[in-house]
Formats: structure tokens, C-alpha cells, sequence
């Protein structure tokens, strides 16, 4: 299973809304509602973020514009301004569509947490489908490691390959991972349909000579949710939109990454080992 909406954002000040809408009426999504509740959101303390819309037309080929301002854990200070291509086959039905993540906890980092701008999405004809506002300050915790000096942060190193480590009791059958010229490409046979699944993250983030845990649980719930039978998704290659060259600094992570269902038993499992390159072909 490989679909994750990560959708983390909070306010930069207190009149402000977290995740909000900057579509327009012509997009393809429409009377699109986004909420988070707690609003704002602090470290250590559950929130959930809930979208909904009508699809007016199938979705299968899209296109995500982003463009974000990124601050965290003292150490990372990032433009990023990429559009990134994602195809999903079966693709994304017309009709109602409910998204719910959470309720979760921020892992405990240093520092402070910034995200400011918007994530855009076009479909195939790149034609407007949604767009979604993030503007996210979550304050340092009060028990949270000292300042350190902020770093501007260009494109980070990529230390890390993913493997696949599903089991064969997984309900993801034939899951296989590959990546050849920045396209990444995720096949899979699903013997279910999935309307909820839980994303158990048991990774650990090295930034420089900075290593931080991040153990937590990602419960989502989709509707109409993904069909029983085959899958396929493809992503990239990414365009990056930025013409400056920022210093670089090292950035790694390593873990698995586990995927339940809604009955609490394993859909698949990726495991983020150090590596330079991903393996060219993964399959269980």
C-alpha cells in the first residue's frame, strides 16, 4: 500500500486556519471542506485533519505544484517549489470524497516546526483540480533541546534505498518497487478493499551529526477507498522550479515503514535502509 496524504500543517498565528482551500470554482473538486481540530495544534497533544469534496470527474493522471517555505528542527530553512507528476491506476472515481488522518502526535523534535504556502493540484489536462493553503508554526515544546544556528538547505543528499519487507500473508500480493530515470513506479495486487489503514512509522532521521526517533502511528480513512484487485502508482520525475543552489547538508533516514487495515493486519511493509541509489527492482 502506497498512497500517504500528508497533510501536517497548523497556524501561524491564532485568528489563522491550519489547512484551508485557495481553489476556485472551475476546479474539478468541488464545495471542498478542510478542518483541523485542535486548531492550533501543539507537540505532544492529538489532532486530526479532515478533507472532504465532490469529484466531478474521474482522476487518474494528476500533476502536485508545491510550493512551500519549510523551517524545522533549527537546523532546516528550504524553499521548495517542485511539480511532481503522479499517475494511479485504478485511478480516483467521481463522486464524493472524504479523507481523515488521524487523530496523531507530532514526534517529539526540536524546535519549532514551519510550513508556508500551497500545494496544487492539476489533472492530466491540466485542468485545476484543488489547491490547498498550508500555513504551519508548531512552537518548540517546552522540554525541547537548545537552539541551534539555522541552516539554509538546498537539494539533501539521498541516503537512503527503500526495500520492500511485506510478508506473504500480507495483503498486499506482489508488491514490487522500481525507479529508473527520477520515475518511481509501485505495483501491487490488493486480495481487499481498504477503506482505512494505519501508516506505523518506526524511523530514525539523521540531519548532519543530528539523530532524532520518530515512532509514531498515522491512522487514514478514505472513502470510496481502494478497490480490491491490482494497483499501480508512478510518480516523477520531479521538476524542481528554483534556479538558486543552496549548501547542502546530509540528511538520512532509516526504518520500516509498516501498513495495517482497519482489522489491524499488515497490508505491506517498506524498510529504509542507508544506500546511495534505490534498488533497481523489489519484489515479494
Amino acid at each position: 500500500m502506497a498512497v500517504v496524504f500528508f497533510l501536517l500543517a497548523l497556524p501561524l498565528g491564532a485568528w489563522s486556519q491550519s489547512v484551508s482551500s485557495c481553489g476556485a470554482a472551475g476546479d474539478h473538486l468541488k464545495d471542498v471542506k478542510v478542518s483541523v481540530s485542535p486548531d492550533p495544534i501543539a507537540k505532544g497533544q492529538p489532532f486530526t485533519i479532515e478533507l472532504s469534496g465532490n469529484l466531478d470527474a474521474d482522476l487518474s493522471a494528476m500533476n502536485a505544484d508545491v510550493d512551500l517555505t519549510i523551517k524545522a528542527l533549527d537546523v532546516i530553512n528550504k524553499a521548495v517549489k517542485t511539480s511532481v507528476p503522479v499517475s494511479i491506476s485504478p485511478g480516483l472515481v467521481a463522486g464524493p470524497q472524504t479523507v481523515s488522518i488521524g487523530p496523531l502526535s507530532l514526534p517529539s523534535l526540536p524546535g519549532t516546526i514551519e510550513a508556508d504556502g500551497t500545494i496544487k493540484i492539476t489533472n492530466g489536462k491540466k485542468e485545476a483540480v484543488a489547491c490547498i493553503k498550508l500555513a504551519l508554526n508548531v512552537p518548540a515544546a517546552s522540554d525541547d533541546f537548545p537552539a541551534t544556528s539555522a541552516i539554509e538547505v538546498g537539494t539533501a543528499a539521498q541516503n537512503s534505498k527503500l526495500s520492500v519487507c511485506s510478508a506473504a500473508s500480507d495483503h498486499m500480493h506482489n508488491l514490487a518497487l522500481t525507479s529508473a530515470a527520477g520515475v518511481t513506479t509501485i505495483t501491487g495486487s490488493l486480495d481487499e478493499a481498504v477503506t482505512k489503514f494505519v501508516a506505523n512509522l518506526d524511523l530514525k532521521l539523521k540531519i548532519g551529526w543530528l539523530s532524532h526517533k520518530i515512532d509514531m502511528a498515522i491512522p487514514v480513512s478514505y472513502s470510496p477507498g481502494f478497490v480490491k484487485g491490482d494497483l499501480k502508482i508512478t510518480a516523477g520525475p520531479a521538476t524542481s522550479l528554483l534556479t538558486d543552489s543552496k549548501s547542502l547538508i546530509d540528511v538520512s533516514v532509516t526504518g520500516t515503514v509498516k501498513v495495517d487495515d482497519g482489522a489491524s493486519q499488515e497490508i505491506a511493509c517498506l524498510s529504509i535502509d542507508p544506500a546511495s541509489e534505490l534498488q533497481p527492482v523489489i519484489t515479494v
